[in-house]
């Protein structure tokens, strides 16, 4: 070989190794000057959350107040016809076979008809459900303010349906808005007559008298009648036995329809599929099925639009029929 040939290749294999040496000792060199790696800090809660779509020209907006938790020993009481036997494959096909108890998400409905902005129900506080009381947070995050509300709509005037009226008892959330609900139910949380009739007991009924407490002069008490217009657009449907002036409220505009319940049903899954179980929370619980079949009746047959206090969410859906019970299928979160 060339002597300049053979200096040229021992050169290259020397340079070669000593590339190979630098190239093999680079990465622990680099690990070695370069801070280790940090991940970043979860998030935390949820932020605040709400949905919404159109009804005909009504602007119609979920804001999830939060949720409730039961506790195991309390699914025998809410569904006494029951057995665990008959509830345990109705929460498998929940997805909830867990050992916990009941669970159900609490929200609320905003109406913007171009007439009124309207609450149907307002959500309830945390010093009575711990895990309730973000309806003010998600109706700001959803562009409005509770000086805005001029109505809010009361299915009835349980906690978590209207302690978002007040959370301590003197100030007004919703300074500004008159506050509807049907005589019948006023009459009920308030005359004292009427307290042993209660099933949740004096909490229950101190809360309801909270709520309400800021708003003498703004409550207006409504006849509980099928078909009653409580603001333009908005029509009473009755519901009685969860409390006796337990309503819903049917929505309509350019020929589409809404249905918004309060406490039709809090499992869905569980209810619908055994709608003539009686709910021990209600106040008459042969009153509630026959209210509750009638409505999930009503819807199959229509095939209207629904939504619920406590629906899944983001609370939009339609009822359809399951042999002698019901589905509920769910309209997903879209964005037209």
């Amino acid at each position: 070989m060339d002597l300049k040939l053979l200096s040229f290749a021992r050169r290259a294999a020397l340079f070669g190794a000593a590339g190979l040496a630098t190239a093999t000792a680079t990465p622990a060199a680099a690990q070695q000057a370069q801070p280790a790696r940090s991940v970043p800090p979860q998030q935390g809660p949820m932020p605040p959350r709400f949905h919404r779509m159109k009804v005909g020209d009504v602007e119609v907006t979920t804001l999830l107040d939060g949720a409730m938790q039961g506790q195991p020993d309390g699914i025998q009481r809410f569904f006494p016809d029951s057995t665990p036997e008959q509830i345990a494959p109705l929460r498998e096909r929940a997805f909830r076979s867990e050992t916990g108890g009941l669970h159900q998400p609490v929200g609320a409905y905003l109406l913007n008809t171009g007439r009124n902005l309207a609450l149907v129900d307002c959500g309830g506080h945390s010093s009575f459900i711990p895990t309730t009381g973000q309806t003010l947070d998600a109706l700001r995050a959803a562009g409005y303010s509770p000086e805005q509300v001029d109505t809010v709509l009361l299915t009835h005037i349980h906690p978590e349906h209207a302690l978002g009226l007040s959370y301590d008892g003197t100030t007004r959330n919703f300074p500004n808005a008159e506050i509807v609900v049907t005589q019948v139910d006023h009459q009920f949380w308030t005359d004292p007559g009427m307290e042993s009739r209660v099933p949740q007991g004096q909490r229950f009924i101190q809360a309801a008298r909270r709520a309400i407490a800021p708003y003498p002069n703004r409550i207006r008490t409504v006849e509980m009648r099928a078909g009653l217009e409580v603001i333009p657009g908005v029509f009473m449907e009755p519901a009685p036995g969860h409390t006796p002036g337990h309503v819903s409220f049917r929505l309509t505009s350019q020929n589409q329809t809404m249905l918004i319940w309060g406490d039709i049903a809090h499992q869905m899954v569980i209810q619908l599929a055994r709608p003539r179980w009686r709910v021990g929370v209600d106040v008459d619980a042969d009153a509630g099925v026959e209210s509750r079949v009638r409505t999930l009746d009503m819807l199959a047959s229509e095939g209207i639009l629904m939504g619920g206090v406590h629906v899944p969410w983001p609370g939009f859906g339609r009822i359809i029929r399951d042999g002698e019970g019901y589905l509920y299928v769910p309209r997903p979160a879209q964005f037209t």
